[in-house]
């Protein structure tokens, strides 16, 4: 079978597979077996792309990852980290409209799905007696949640970027920086100014988060304790990430001593290690990892790679255009960065290397097009349960989340153009 014509089908068939909610895993593997049966492959030789998977330094290293991961997520809650977070916070922040935004930050640097459910009660009590409507609590608590997926190195999306595309972990790191600061920014100027605004009396009137009124504040905040306050949450996510870019080493030590350290001062029966085991398998996300691998693997073995080059060259498409629509469309249908980067990075790989060079802008490009698709999904489960908390309609909510993320696409563009973009 002409092979254009096998990649075609074989998109149609795993985007139907995402629509009908099935795991992606199994759309990954199924949209592969599309691939293998298009090139004539054998038994023997889906048995020989299977075993390539199972011993791919890579794919072993991805799955450490995760694991130790999800390790660290349940180690931290049983240590308290998240209820001490919450009180390091209220002792440090005066200005209650701040805290709204930094609730969510703060609790969106460990990734957990639906996590936006978790600081969402929070924000909605530091916004008490505040002048803000539901919209913008809502805005306030899913944009901020957001902020640290572009770059950090506990999210699977960024993962399988690192390890699909091959590029050292600190320079992906260093690279997404200036996505990361647009997004901060843009939540500042299209959130939390206005809210900051209209609520400058209560912010200099220094209330806390209790509604207690503290004299000794006329800024609404230490800076030095403020700051003594967030290295004491974010000190896991902060020495992970410190030791990854400076020593350019996988994260999968980092996150190991991290772990061990967390694991030392915590209680250590036979109860306690056999519920942290239990819990640390998330199945579908290893099946997930698996499926992206085997995709990607078949792609490569089939040769299917060397047809895109062409098409694009032959059909005047330019990269630019496959590079910003095909991630957005998948993080669109399916809500998940994880989702929008195994499915499209395999089949963008030939145009991040065109012409045998690795292009950073492409990279950052697809990935920032990607996340906005994400943050539009109906499908986000971050964006329903904050809809859902805050009881507003999603169209406000929605037409008032669209524009920063159009600007925040337009600059990473421009941003891209001079990181390096194929022709």
């Amino acid at each position: 079978m002409n092979q254009l014509l096998t990649l075609v089908i074989s998109v149609i068939v795993l985007t139907g597979l995402v629509l009908f909610k099935v795991n992606l895993g199994w759309a990954l593997i199924l949209a592969a077996g599309v691939l293998m049966i298009g090139a004539g492959i054998g038994p023997a030789d889906v048995l020989n792309i299977a075993r390539s998977t199972v011993t791919d330094s890579y794919f072993l290293e991805i799955i450490g990852i995760v694991l130790l991961i999800n390790l660290l997520e349940e180690l931290l809650r049983k240590v308290s980290y998240f209820e001490q977070a919450l009180q390091i916070l209220r002792e440090s922040f005066k200005n209650r409209a701040k805290i709204m935004a930094v609730f969510p930050a703060l609790f969106g640097l460990i990734p957990a799905y639906g996590g936006a459910k978790i600081s969402a009660p929070l924000v909605d009590l530091a916004g008490k007696d505040l002048k803000i409507d539901p919209v913008e609590k809502s805005l306030l608590n899913f944009w901020f949640r957001h902020i640290w997926e572009f770059g950090s190195p506990l999210f699977p999306g960024v993962i399988l970027v690192i390890y699909l595309a091959g590029v050292a972990m600190g320079k992906y790191i260093l690279l997404m920086i200036p996505a990361t600061l647009i997004f901060i920014a843009l939540g500042y100027l299209f959130y939390l100014r206005p809210v900051l605004m209209k609520n400058r009396e209560a912010s200099e009137g220094g209330k806390t988060v209790d509604g207690e009124t503290g004299a000794k504040t006329v800024s609404g905040f230490s800076a030095g304790s403020t700051l003594r306050g967030l290295l004491r949450i974010i000190w896991p996510v902060l020495l992970i990430m410190l030791v990854v870019v400076v020593f350019e080493i996988s994260m999968l030590w980092p996150l190991l001593l991290t772990n061990l350290f967390l694991l030392y001062r915590t209680r250590k029966d036979k109860e306690f290690i056999l519920s942290l085991y239990k819990k640390i398998w998330s199945f579908p996300l290893l099946w997930m990892v698996f499926g992206v691998f085997i995709f990607k693997t078949t792609f490569l073995w089939t040769g299917t790679s060397q047809v895109i080059p062409a098409l694009l060259t032959k059909a005047g498409i330019p990269s630019i255009v496959l590079i910003m629509l095909f991630p957005f469309l998948i993080g669109l249908l399916t809500g998940m960065p994880s989702a929008f980067v195994g499915i499209t990075y395999p089949l963008l790989l030939p145009v991040f290397n065109s012409g045998g060079l690795l292009h950073p802008g492409a990279l950052m490009l697809a990935y920032v097009a990607g996340h906005v698709g994400t943050m539009l999904s109906p499908l986000h489960l971050c964006l329903v349960l904050t809809v859902e908390y805050f009881r507003v309609e999603l169209f406000p909510f929605w037409t008032r989340l669209l524009p920063p993320l159009i600007i925040e696409l337009l600059l990473i563009s421009g941003l891209a153009v001079l990181f390096g973009l194929p022709a």
